[in-house]
């Protein structure tokens, strides 16, 4: 990506700090909708990093320039991000679409988290679960 497609991008975005509490930003790829009914999404999962508030901007940023750097090892897999704002954390998901190929997961969470420098545990989610059981979907994967 050239460094004028960067600059056009990081002047651009729409920051987590910047959102009102309780805003969900989403940024997938070209006609893959946001939803878990989206027959690209169905099968797949998230992996989801947590930040205190307003602390989540730089790895928004960096997550965004990953993925459409192509920086991932497997990232036809994903769909793309979101950062949701609340009262007291941010969160951003990475959503794949293959939820079941551990080995791809596993090296999307793991290059993500380095991308981030993000030093904390993060898990992975099936949709499939998560529509099932709510908040009380277990991590199928760790990192």
């Amino acid at each position: 990506m050239s460094s004028f497609i960067k600059f056009l991008l990081y002047n651009n975005i729409h920051l987590p700090s910047k959102l009102a509490q309780g805003a969900d930003f989403y940024c997938f790829k070209n006609k893959i909708e946001p939803k878990w009914e989206d027959p690209v999404c169905a099968n797949g999962g998230k992996w989801t990093m947590t930040f205190s508030k307003s602390k989540s901007d730089m790895c928004w940023l960096y997550t965004l320039l990953a993925m459409i750097g192509e920086q991932f090892d497997h990232g036809d897999d994903l769909c793309g991000a979101v950062v949701n704002v609340r009262a007291r954390q941010e969160k951003i998901s990475l959503w794949t679409k293959n939820a079941a190929n551990e080995s791809a997961q596993t090296s999307i969470g793991k290059q993500w988290k380095e991308f981030l420098d993000y030093s904390d545990v993060i898990g992975f989610i099936f949709h499939e679960d998560a529509k099932k059981l709510d908040r009380g979907a277990k991590n199928k994967y760790t990192v």
